[in-house]
């Protein structure tokens, strides 16, 4: 299998409509990233980037850090149970200066196109559980 580039990404995500559901592919301005939105999943970003010729990252942005309370008690919580998430990883990045928790994954660059696709997929159903956690968390309805 060749490497895969953006182009060829781009290319993979708007061609099957039945295995993402409906998604618009952007290249955002910075132009190293493909914004791959979910409508299906309430238009969710999945941005998948390309790390030189080995690594295909895929990373949803979650919530600022900031908001959710006893953030501590929260950071050991997700630490203490991700390995629960199948094909994912939470994680804290930086974003016009603020910190957010992400959820993100990676895989070859080498891939096949089902198994991007899957991974995507993946990511994105548990970025919607890790949010609706988050937003338990943030109404006092989970524990630490």
């Amino acid at each position: 299998m060749e490497t895969w580039t953006l182009t060829t990404l781009t290319r993979l995500f708007a061609a099957d409509p039945e295995a993402l559901g409906d998604v618009d592919v952007s290249v955002p301005a910075h132009g190293d990233v493909l914004c791959v939105t979910l409508k299906e999943k309430g238009d969710l970003d999945v941005f998948v980037a390309l790390s030189g010729e080995r690594d295909i990252l895929v990373s949803v942005i979650l919530a600022p850090c900031k908001d959710v309370p006893n953030r501590e008690a929260f950071e050991r919580m997700v630490l203490k149970t991700h390995k629960f998430v199948p094909l994912s990883s939470f994680g804290i990045t930086t974003v016009n200066g603020e910190e957010w928790y992400e959820l993100f994954g990676s895989l070859s660059a080498r891939s096949r196109a089902e198994i991007i696709v899957e991974e995507v997929a993946v990511l994105a159903a548990n970025a919607v559980d890790a949010a609706d956690m988050i937003a338990e968390w943030k109404n006092g309805e989970f524990e630490a």
